[in-house]
């Protein structure tokens, strides 16, 4: 940057809430003036906590951005916009623009995914009296069990970023008793990042193979997290960033009166104390109708590594001395102008008298925006995961959940998973009546998850096709998309079904 433009300051700080529907849209008809008059807006001091810059500091054009991705990542906003004036007298002003998202929702949902169906019903109120909090209470029946749980979120509980969420659920299994506290890195010259986990969960695990349940028990699982980060040599676009901290966690593993006789995995007890090094650069892709319809969506290209290094030892309480490694990497390239691929990987291992649980995870996502008056996005992704001496309850699927929409839930399970999906996707540019647009999809996937000991080979893919009915619901504050799929399984499933199967949920489907 200038030499004159390093002396320049912010000034005045002009600050807009935006109803869910704008003065403009209020003049389409009286249900849109009835639903701002029922919703209660944003307060202004809510934005102004999550501002990057205060009047009087230095102005700086990529604090400016970093703000306005994070005002686009809060639940109850649909869209926010911070833009720089022309500067004048040493300063420069700075308009910041949001528009809220309807946040009182009834959550009514029906889905099914992988020939199973599942519902829920509650209610969330996620910008409760316009101070961005959320409240929510649901029902919700799925395939492993059914819960009942009452979450709380706040994205300012201590101050500005410092996020609280807490959870109670009693489930037809057990219950849950989880509060998470975390200061993240809000942006690459943020210096400090906290995070504190406390979760208490007992619940009814299974393992599967062929499709069928072929061991069932009860899991009690307890977790205490504490970490502190300090950012090392912060620049513009880049942080090196140290962590340190704890990771105690157990689990126990009992059998369940009416079965036994099924396998249950030995209990594990780590007391950790880690330390972990981060590199992260900043290069954005902004854009939307990829993910979100619509609904402007950031991604980063910028090249990130971290590595951290853990030890348990007896001497704490743990019935042996071991060590736990990881290691990520993610970096994106553009191809076009209108195309950019992300890529991704991660390996983490326990050292216990040689390598357990060591997995490997990598995915690889080509998006593609064609130039056309509707708007059209091909999306691809190539999802790999191997596993190395895991532990029992540990097992990748590949399923109507896990990437194959054609076949049953836990059809496919094992240590190795590759899925391969394609999917282009039609998007609505018109807003029917300033509630929803309609898009669709057409699509293939092809994958397999490999059982230990089994062979690996292009005959082991299992292949879908078929077609999908998306609703992009604008106004909504979290899951935007509903989506519609019918998808037409190639090759059979170990019980020997093929064919036609349907499912629907909320989002998209990777």
């Amino acid at each position: 940057m200038a030499r004159a433009d390093e002396a320049l300051r912010v000034g005045e700080i002009r600050i807009q809430c935006l109803d869910v529907y704008s003065p403009e849209e209020e003049t389409r008809g009286w249900v849109y003036r009835a639903a701002d008059a029922l919703h209660i807006e944003t307060q202004t001091a809510v934005i102004r906590r999550f501002l990057l810059f205060r009047e009087g500091e230095p102005y700086d054009p990529e604090r400016l951005a970093q703000t306005e991705r994070n005002l686009r990542a809060l639940s109850f906003l649909k869209s926010a916009r911070v833009r720089a004036g022309e500067p004048h007298d040493g300063v420069v002003d700075v308009e910041v623009v949001t528009q809220d998202a309807w946040t009182t929702q009834l959550e009514i949902h029906l889905g099914s995914g992988g020939g199973e169906t599942h519902w829920a019903a509650g209610v969330t109120e996620s910008n409760l009296l316009g101070l961005g909090k959320e409240l929510g209470f649901l029902y919700d029946e799925d395939v492993e069990r059914t819960n009942r749980l009452i979450e709380f979120h706040d994205p300012a509980f201590f101050g500005p970023y410092w996020s609280g969420s807490f959870l109670y659920a009693d489930n037809s299994d057990g219950q849950r008793r989880a509060v998470h506290v975390v200061r993240p890195f809000a942006s690459t010259l943020d210096r400090l990042s906290v995070e504190g986990i406390w979760d208490r969960n007992i619940f009814q695990q299974r393992i599967y193979d062929s499709g069928v349940v072929a061991s069932e028990y009860s899991q009690r699982h307890q977790q205490v997290v504490a970490s502190w980060g300090t950012a090392i040599w912060p620049e513009g676009l880049r942080a090196r960033r140290v962590t340190a901290g704890i990771n105690f966690f157990q689990d126990d593993f009992t059998h369940l009166p009416e079965r036994p006789d099924d396998a249950v995995p030995p209990a594990r007890d780590f007391r950790y104390f880690f330390v972990g090094w981060e590199d992260a650069q900043s290069d954005f892709v902004t854009t939307n109708f990829v993910d979100k319809a619509d609904r402007i969506e950031d991604f980063n290209l910028g090249t990130r590594w971290a590595v951290q290094a853990g030890i348990s030892p007896a001497a704490f309480g743990a019935p042996a001395t071991t060590y736990a490694v990881a290691a990520e990497a993610s970096r994106g390239w553009r191809l076009t102008p209108a195309s950019f691929v992300q890529a991704q990987g991660s390996f983490r291992t326990r050292l216990d008298s040689g390598a357990r649980n060591a997995i490997f995870s990598g995915s690889l996502v080509f998006v593609w925006k064609h130039p056309t008056a509707l708007p059209q996005t091909t999306v691809a992704r190539l999802q790999l995961d191997r596993g190395w001496n895991l532990d029992p309850d540990v097992q990748f699927f590949a399923d109507g959940d896990h990437g194959l929409r054609g076949y049953r839930l836990y059809s496919f399970a094992g240590d190795r998973r590759i899925v391969l999906n394609v999917e282009h996707r039609f998007f609505g540019s018109l807003e029917i009546l300033q509630l929803f647009s309609l898009g669709a999809v057409v699509f293939v996937d092809s994958g397999a998850a490999v059982a230990p000991g089994a062979p690996f080979t292009v005959s082991s893919l299992k292949t879908d096709a078929g077609v999908g009915l998306r609703v992009a619901i604008s106004r909504a504050a979290t899951n935007p998309i509903l989506r519609l799929d019918c998808a037409y399984a190639f090759d059979a499933d170990p019980l020997g079904r093929r064919g036609w199967l349907v499912s629907f949920s909320s989002g998209q489907a990777f």
